[in-house]
């Protein structure tokens, strides 16, 4: 006889002889692994160190940046000031997405803060989205339309990249609050329902998705007809052939981050074994160190912020060799000789 344990469909069996004795083997072929759930959860574990330390990374090279941006007047123009608010969403965004975790793990569960925590990481990715798009439409006008920076408005930026998503957010808020049925999770969710309903996925959140996912897209256009503008100026122009290619590709690596396309890249992948391991990590640096590329690539390995950062640099120590020399002029040769003939009628007296 054959006694079944288990459910239906996944059962582990051992066979029992007539005489009541049982085999020594138990068939577990058609049970999961049990050891998937750690395996995935080291996954997880690794996955979310990657974009800790991306984020952080990120972070402070973000900043940096943007004082620079703030401090040199010089840089003030359209081109810059986008580049500027686009770093101030990564700034927001990765500082919202590392408070949300450490709000997850050191924190006692509490839904109010929790929502808020994740309606404000939610907004800041958005306006982060959407100053992407900004970036594409401002290189799209310049260099397949050709018109000039004064015809773009930072008024109209500002009102696209910061206000914009609100509107999203707030029909997203409004529809998640008003539905109860949130709040009753499956019971596979249980666990992440109770920290914070809001968290589980719900058709709710293609309010914010579908944005998104359309900026991203149109991005991708803006992309194909930038390349297609710079390779063709490139073909026509009489620069040697290996040194067109490497133009090109420069710029392709430089608009890559900018128009948001790393996202497009690493959209979809495998879900399952070994593969989507590598695609779970690959994803995870590529992600969480876009601000960094930001940064790097618009900020310190700019030539025009380099040089504005060397002048202000040259300033500051001819300032400062100045005050130094004012300094010891005040106590030259002169000053002392004069010191010591006024005190030497006070010695004789003495």
């Amino acid at each position: 006889m054959q006694l079944l344990i288990g459910i239906v469909t996944e059962n582990a069996s051992r066979w029992c002889s007539f005489n009541g004795t049982w085999s020594s083997y138990s068939n577990y072929s058609l049970c999961h692994d049990v050891r998937e759930p750690s395996i995935e959860g080291g996954v997880e574990v690794i996955s979310t160190t990657i974009y800790f330390v991306g984020y952080s990374i990120s972070l402070l090279t973000l900043i940096v940046a943007v004082s620079i941006f703030l401090y040199c007047k010089e840089l003030r123009c359209i081109r810059n000031n986008i580049h500027t608010n686009l770093m101030f969403t990564y700034i927001l965004a990765d500082s919202m997405w590392i408070l949300n975790n450490v709000m997850q793990v050191s924190m006692q569960p509490d839904v109010p803060t929790c929502v808020a925590f994740l309606s404000l990481l939610n907004y800041f990715q958005l306006t982060n989205y959407f100053w992407m798009f900004i970036e594409g439409l401002y290189l799209f006008l310049l260099v397949v339309k050709t018109f000039t920076g004064d015809n773009i408005k930072l008024r109209l930026c500002l009102i696209i990249g910061w206000g914009m998503p609100v509107l999203f957010i707030t029909m997203w808020a409004i529809a998640k609050s008003l539905d109860q049925s949130i709040m009753s999770q499956p019971k596979q969710e249980v666990a992440l329902g109770r920290h914070c309903p809001w968290m589980v996925s719900h058709p709710y959140d293609w309010f914010y998705q579908a944005p998104a996912i359309l900026v991203l897209c149109i991005n991708v256009i803006f992309l194909f007809m930038i390349m297609w503008v710079l390779i063709t100026k490139l073909w026509s122009s009489t620069n040697a052939e290996t040194q067109q290619y490497r133009k090109a590709s420069k710029a392709l690596l430089v608009l890559i981050p900018l128009l948001g396309v790393t996202y497009v890249l690493v959209l979809m992948g495998p879900t399952e074994g070994q593969v989507a391991n590598a695609f779970s990590y690959t994803r995870a640096v590529l992600l969480s160190s876009q601000g960094l590329f930001i940064a790097l690539f618009y900020c310190f390995l700019n030539t025009e912020v380099q040089n504005t950062v060397k002048h202000h640099i040259v300033r500051w120590t001819t300032a400062r060799d100045l005050d130094t020399e004012r300094r010891y002029n005040n106590w030259s040769p002169r000053s002392r000789t004069e010191s010591i003939r006024y005190s030497i009628p006070l010695l004789c007296n003495e």
